[in-house]
């Protein structure tokens, strides 16, 4: 990170809401906007979709005078961006256009609920993610999250619960670990069921640490020799643990870390990463460049090993290494005979000179042979800070980054915020297209060194010599690949973004906003079927009188000015909920430990929200400013406590709003509803 560049548009809490870039709104006079840079974000697939959290998005907002102004909103909404991997985009394409977003804070400002992470982690399965690690902006706008304290998203049910919707969830470390963690490297392995975060930085009290500033007692100077692992076994039940790295194996800032299919469960490889980087002080320089330069080249000459079955840590020599690399990414792709696996490291660059050109090649570390192949790259696409990800066995995607800060400011990627490469071919796509893929092929430059062609049917599978029999011996073993389960291929889509509408062109004013029509019908409709209903009451009691009394019994002038006033006046109601299940805000988890009821919780937010709200004509939407927030003090006679063994909230004392809200009556169920939609809770400090 680059503190110095970042500073004059990073503080946002104490300005207005206009100030901030895209999520709160267009400024005068502007055309449109694109993503410039995105560092320091953490990224993870579920299944067909890339969800994508945290880090500075740097904006560049073009005007109709031929302007252009760059704005590093730091997320005040607390949004995560998905990509819908059935959607296909090309170089030219405004990636804004074809994201969606979900909330964490379930719907309003960030502030303590959701607040923008740089760097961390994104751990994930094929159901869920958990977001951990990373720095915060130090403030005192709001109380900052504890350091047991991470947060999940459940996309996917995996306990056939009827009540289940997707949601974000709070929940607490165990005993042993925190969240005072940043610059570490993760890596996900979902046919495992675990992931990992590997190393990193920490303060020197393994306290609280932020956003680099001039303190150095809570910069992330020092390194955190752990590896953490996440458990994800059972949902909502996953367990976290904390192991400490042997001597002789270095922690470092910022390595890559991938896992591949070789032995009972698989192994952890750790390559690249830095030792006292510039990033890490306010000052952006190294606190110690020679040792840095002494000790850093070796994370790529020497390559450490993680058997995830055993526990055991490896280290093995390779050759033809490429220089020292951090903030960089990786994947690993596996020859279709398994004869080879192939680690793919794109970009960075060494971490302490953030003014000289960024590396633009992609090396190709080939195991078990241990060699190291470099394709050259090309000079627009030289970034770091970014992340990877495979949506396909022959394609990669690059997703964020930046480039060297040479000349004043920061400039936008020469190439677009998502990249596609063929692992193939070595080359990088003009386009994704979600019908065009193939299986992976060893490409000939590899091949050329290892043997084999592109299928596989390598002859060199061993390094000169091993540096450990036990390395060997995991090698040897063979991993049950059906264990593994594709994602791909994926559904064409016309557009990914179904939470927002394209930030190509501002929103125009006035016209009748596109939920009217469908909720006016539905309301029509009820009313209709419920005068119909009445009608046939009224007629079957009729019916009933003139056959008890033997005449017809026509209700008097006033029942029936009872009735019509009845049917036809809504009295004071000014809004109307509908849903497809009432109770289900009722039963949805917002704790693991959940009871019936409504200490059970709150409504997880959901990417496709069901419920729909109707205004009458006379009302106007209620709307929060960008700088405003409600707080439990606006919610009449109730009181908020937090079990934090139990991890579960609960609610006692009035259920009616306070009528600083100014909501109109309504019925019960749709007056508690309400109440939640606006007045989140705040959590407890404690």
């Amino acid at each position: 990170m680059h503190w110095k560049h970042i500073f004059p548009t990073a503080i946002v809490a104490s300005v207005p809401s206009w100030v901030n870039a895209q999520q709160s709104g267009w400024l005068e006079g502007q055309k449109s906007t694109t993503m410039c840079t995105w560092q320091g974000l953490r990224a993870a697939q579920v299944n067909d979709t890339i969800y994508m959290d945290g880090g500075h998005l740097l904006w560049a907002r073009e005007f109709e005078n031929g302007n252009t102004q760059m704005d590093d909103d730091r997320n005040p909404l607390g949004l995560v961006y998905t990509l819908n991997l059935g959607v296909p985009f090309n170089t030219t394409t405004n990636i804004s256009s074809i994201l969606g977003t979900i909330s964490k804070p379930d719907g309003g400002q960030a502030n303590n609920y959701g607040p923008n992470y740089y760097d961390g982690a994104m751990l994930a399965n094929n159901a869920e993610f958990f977001l951990y690690g990373g720095l915060l902006v130090k403030t005192d706008a709001y109380k900052l999250p504890d350091a047991d304290e991470t947060m999940y998203y459940q996309v996917y049910n995996q306990l056939d619960r009827d009540d289940w919707r997707p949601g974000f969830t709070k929940d607490q470390l165990t005993d042993n670990l925190t969240r005072y963690i940043t610059y570490g490297g993760a890596a996900n392995a979902p046919s495992e069921n675990k992931a990992w975060y590997f190393g990193g930085s920490r303060s020197p009290t393994w306290g609280p640490i932020y956003e680099p500033s001039d303190d150095d007692a809570t910069n992330p100077l020092n390194t955190s020799n752990t590896l953490i692992t996440l458990d994800f076994n059972i949902q909502q039940s996953e367990k976290w643990s904390n192991s400490t790295l042997p001597r002789r194996i270095p922690s470092r800032a910022n390595p890559s870390v991938v896992w591949i299919p070789v032995g009972d469960q698989g192994i952890l490889v750790v390559l690249g990463g830095v030792l006292y980087p510039g990033y890490s002080t306010g000052t952006t320089l190294s606190l110690n460049e020679a040792q840095s330069n002494k000790e850093s080249p070796g994370y790529m000459t020497n390559i450490d090993i993680y058997d995830v079955a055993s526990g055991e840590w490896y280290q093995q020599p390779t050759s033809d290494a490429p220089p020292t690399l951090a903030m960089g990414c990786a994947v690993a792709a596996t020859a279709q005979d398994s004869s080879s696996y192939n680690i793919y490291y794109y970009g960075g660059y060494d971490g302490i000179h953030d003014n000289e050109d960024f590396n633009d090649d992609v090396w190709i570390l080939s195991l078990p042979s241990f060699i190291w192949t470099k394709i050259s790259g090309e000079a627009e696409h030289a970034r770091a800070g970014h992340q990877c990800l495979m949506p396909y066995p022959d394609q990669m995607v690059s997703v964020g980054g930046f480039r060297a800060l040479q000349g004043y400011g920061q400039k936008c990627l020469d190439s677009n915020i998502i990249e596609v490469f063929n692992l193939t071919s070595g080359t990088w796509l003009e386009s994704y297209d979600p019908s065009q893929w193939n299986e992976y092929g060893v490409p000939e430059v590899v091949h050329s060194k290892i043997g084999g062609d592109y299928a596989g049917g390598a002859t060199i599978t061993a390094p000169d010599s091993w540096a450990a029999t036990g390395l060997a011996n995991v090698f040897a073993t063979t991993y049950n690949a059906s264990k593994i389960t594709p994602n791909y291929p994926y559904s064409s889509q016309s557009t990914g973004n179904e939470t927002r509408g394209p930030l190509d062109e501002p929103k125009k004013g006035g016209g009748t906003p596109s939920w009217v029509a469908p909720v006016l019908g539905v309301v029509l409709g009820l009313v209709f079927l419920t005068a119909i209903a009445v009608g046939i009451l009224l007629y079957r009691k009729r019916r009933v009188l003139m056959n008890k009394n033997g005449r017809s019994d026509t209700p008097s002038d006033e029942h029936q000015s009872h009735i019509r006033r009845w049917l036809f006046t809504t009295h004071d109601k000014g809004q109307t909920e509908t849903t497809e299940d009432p109770s289900s805000h009722y039963n949805l988890p917002y704790s693991r430990n959940e009871t019936p009821g409504l200490s059970a919780g709150f409504s997880s937010p959901s990417p496709n929200p069901e419920t729909t709200l109707e205004m009458s004509s006379d009302q106007r939407p209620f709307e929060l400013m960008g700088d405003t927030t409600l707080s439990p003090a606006e919610l009449n006679g109730e009181s908020l406590h937090y079990n934090k063994g139990a991890r579960r909230i609960h609610l006692s004392g009035n259920n009616s709003l306070s009528s600083q809200a100014r909501f109109p009556k309504t019925n019960q169920v749709a007056s508690a509803r309400l109440k939640w939609a606006c007045h989140r809770p705040r959590w407890p400090q404690h």
